[in-house]
């Protein structure tokens, strides 16, 4: 029987939210190279994300799923690009109604919940009856993204031309009942458990994946993780994850010929070019007009344009459990409370909160309007040339399974990150900084000799706090409602935990600040090591082979 690769995805480029899509868009034509066989992307069909319900698919056929005895009958659509994307779209048009993005489908974080894990389980009941209509005869390694694609073993047929393999972008999972598994045809007595993860991982390949070295690590070790995230799944877990770098998301966005000035200590043309950026990132400002659905929170036309000030960015979609924006707005007030200097542009992606849960930010940019501008709305115009233009890209993450500070490098930018997950493997610390403390160094060092030119800044809270795993708990449980007067920040600021964290970005943006204004010269030769770093260190060809390799298959 011939093999073949099927990608199954809840999240994809055609309906993002955050990591995974921006995965899903380069892995598999990856793997596809590396193990010569043919592979495929399977996903739900979004209907209400327009990246979706704008392709020009095909319908190729029909499976049906049975639910509380009623019979749901999904279209298998098909998309061509450099391989087969299929999508599965049911008749009843209440499943996969996510939007803006595929997780947010209820009228509240309980119904959210509810919905998105009847929608996953009806998604694995069709994946594999959608695998036998794509290619009958094949037998199938299949690659399963996060737990809303982990559904498809709790339904799957004890069938041998199905091998499932888990790739976990997150530590997230779901409670299912009995009665919800029997509400979908599926046997709950042969997956005993209380999750989706907790039933399917026995019936898995022995290989979990994870997609840095480090949150392999992270995931049984770290106090977040192993005591509070994935808990219940630390037994299951620590003997089989396997970490798999990501490569980058990015390509180099600075011409070779300045890069190579600079790897010899010419950084004028560097300079210069970072310069341009921000002149463009300003020129941009200037023609920016605030609408309601693209509001712009600090004074535009009083916002401070000083050439040679630090800039600092931070952008990506606002996950309340892991991204970090409220302990940015903490620091950054502090900073400014004692008497910093510097510009702020935060590029937040509403998350399941929306506007109204980034009233902290809002609240921060009034108070500081010549100093900091937030634009909750993809700035298409500007954002590239103000990301290229900054000084910092800032991550102050609660967890972080890989990190986005390879694209601060290849955008001409040096990362500032918590010591946590593949931010880790990605930035190099400078040793001299106040913010490298002992808990930083500790994780640094697994990865870095202490020799290894630095790339960034490194920060990381004491190991000591005792209230660590309880305050962790609390944040966790977004046990808040966002409103005008009580926000994230104000809510958490009572966490010893969350103190500790914002306190240590504090001293950090102290540390780039110093770096960027004081000592130029190691700034860009920061910056000049950091792209060559990354450009050595994460690569997508080398992630597809290893996932090839390890799931069995010779590569290409």
């Amino acid at each position: 029987m011939p093999k073949q690769i099927a990608f199954v995805t809840y999240e994809t480029p055609y309906a993002p939210a955050g990591g995974v899509a921006a995965v899903m868009g380069r892995l598999p034509y990856f793997v596809k190279k590396a193990s010569g066989l043919r592979t495929v992307v399977l996903t739900p069909y979004h209907h209400r994300i327009e990246k979706t319900s704008r392709l020009d698919t095909r319908k190729v056929g029909e499976v049906q799923a049975i639910v509380a005895g009623q019979v749901v009958k999904l279209a298998l659509h098909r998309f061509d690009t450099e391989l087969p994307w299929y999508f599965l779209k049911p008749d009843d048009p209440d499943y996969f109604s996510g939007y803006p993005h595929p997780y947010l489908v209820g009228k509240d974080k309980k119904d959210s919940s509810d919905r998105l894990c009847r929608d996953a389980l009806l998604f694995g009941s069709a994946v594999n009856k959608a695998l036998a209509l794509i290619a009958p005869q094949a037998e199938w390694i299949v690659m399963l993204q996060d737990w809303e694609a982990a559904t498809s073993v709790l339904a799957a047929e004890k069938d041998s031309r199905l091998k499932f393999y888990l790739t976990l972008h997150n530590s997230y999972d779901a409670p299912v009942t009995d009665e919800e598994l029997i509400r979908h045809g599926i046997d709950y007595r042969d997956y005993p458990g209380f999750t989706v993860l907790d039933r399917a991982l026995p019936y898995m390949g022995q290989t979990v994946f994870t997609v840095s070295d480090q949150f392999a690590i992270d995931l049984t070790e770290d106090v977040f993780q192993s005591e509070v995230m994935a808990g219940h799944l630390r037994k299951q877990l620590k003997p089989r994850l396997l970490g798999v770098n990501n490569g980058p998301f990015v390509d180099l966005h600075i011409a070779r010929s300045i890069l190579s000035a600079a790897a010899k200590g010419d950084y004028q043309a560097l300079q210069v070019w970072k310069q341009r950026k921000r002149q463009q990132a300003l020129a941009a400002l200037a023609e920016l007009a605030p609408s309601r659905a693209r509001p712009v929170w600090g004074d535009l036309q009083k916002f401070d344009r000083d050439a040679q000030a630090c800039w600092f960015v931070m952008a990506g979609r606002d996950d309340t459990r892991q991204k970090g924006y409220d302990v940015a707005a903490s620091a950054v007030q502090a900073f400014f409370r004692e008497g910093g200097n510097a510009r702020f542009f935060f590029f937040p992606i509403p998350g399941d909160e929306g506007l109204s849960g980034l009233s902290f930010l809002k609240r921060l940019a009034q108070k500081y309007p010549q100093q900091i501008l937030v634009f909750p709305f993809i700035w298409r115009e500007g954002f590239l040339a103000t990301l290229q233009g900054a000084s910092f890209g800032l991550m102050p993450s609660l967890y972080e399974p890989f990190g986005m500070a390879n694209e601060f490098y290849l955008n001409g930018t040096v990362g500032i990150g918590r010591a946590t997950g593949g931010i880790i493997q990605q930035i190099v610390p400078l040793q001299s900084p106040s913010c490298y403390s002992q808990a930083a160094q500790s994780r640094a060092r697994r990865w870095h000799a202490s020799s290894s030119p630095p790339t960034g800044i490194l920060f990381r809270e004491s190991d000591q706090l005792d209230s660590s795993v309880d305050d962790f708990r609390a944040i966790n449980a977004v046990g808040y409602k966002a409103t005008s007067s009580r926000d994230r920040v104000k809510e958490r600021s009572r966490y010893m935990l969350f103190q500790a964290m914002s306190n240590e970005l504090r001293i950090s943006l102290n540390d780039g600040v110093h770096l960027f204004v004081e000592e130029p010269e190691q700034y860009y030769k920061m910056l000049v090591n950091g792209i060559q770093f990354i450009q050595r260190s994460i690569s997508w060809d080398r992630a597809a082979h290893e996932y090839v390799r390890s799931v069995g298959l010779t590569s290409h």
